[in-house]
């Protein structure tokens, strides 16, 4: 089944997070899935919902870390997602790669089911070397019969709210290599998801060839994502 990841990044407040919710849960879904990323404020609000995922967190456990978030506060309002190492995160130096990896270690024990984001920073000619390098470094920090919990998106940061995206080939063909590196390497198979631009003009033709998409300032926007469903239904 296709994944639909909604990251609604920083952009709604409380009153239109209210009325989001009210929209999403009468949208009816098939042959696909939605995972939610809401923003961090408000994310207690969608513990009804399947499916929600937190954009960022700090610590196994409650303690005195303030402002901070911790995967045993999310776990205990059924926040079943992560997510790590987003470019944004990257851009804005709010993760490095250390933290990435620390945070990718705490989420996989604690159960979570993981979203890693790869990806090239700026536009390269060969992506997938740099990708191989992220994951060569941030992997090891994992239990190898722990990699079921592991999802990869690949999100070109280029490519993120620029309204461009690499060639669909271009995609398919990274998206398939990163999937025989963990099939060589691990021997196990990896959703991976594409996430940069999607919208609903490209949505079918992306996940022709992957797992799942992420779509980020569009998801804020209840009107974009029913056409993108729609879009989606027709040609499925």
């Amino acid at each position: 089944m296709k994944k639909i990841i909604l990251n609604h990044k920083s952009y709604l407040g409380y009153d239109e997070t209210i009325k989001y919710i009210e929209e999403i849960k009468k949208i009816k879904t098939k042959n696909m899935e939605l995972i939610i990323y809401p923003s961090i404020p408000f994310i207690a609000l969608y513990k009804d919902i399947k499916n929600i995922g937190s954009q960022n967190f700090y610590s196994y456990n409650y303690g005195s870390y303030t402002g901070e978030i911790n995967l045993e506060s999310l776990k205990s309002m059924g926040i079943n997602y992560t997510l790590i190492g987003h470019s944004e995160r990257k851009k804005y130096k709010l993760d490095n790669y250390e933290q990435i990896k620390d945070k990718l270690f705490k989420s996989i024990n604690a159960g979570f089911e993981t979203i890693l984001c790869v990806g090239e920073l700026e536009y390269i000619k060969k992506p997938i070397k740099y990708i191989y390098k992220e994951l060569n470094y941030l992997i090891k920090s994992i239990d190898y019969d722990k990699l079921n919990k592991l999802k990869i998106a690949y999100e070109p940061s280029w490519a993120i709210g620029s309204g461009e995206t690499p060639e669909i080939s271009e995609i398919e063909k990274i998206i398939t290599n990163i999937k025989k590196y963990f099939e060589k390497k691990y021997d196990t198979h990896i959703e991976v998801y594409y996430g940069g631009s999607v919208d609903e003009k490209n949505i079918n033709e992306i996940l022709k060839i992957s797992d799942g998409v992420i779509i980020g300032k569009k998801s804020s926007n209840i009107n974009e994502i029913k056409k993108i469903i729609q879009e989606f239904k027709i040609n499925s």
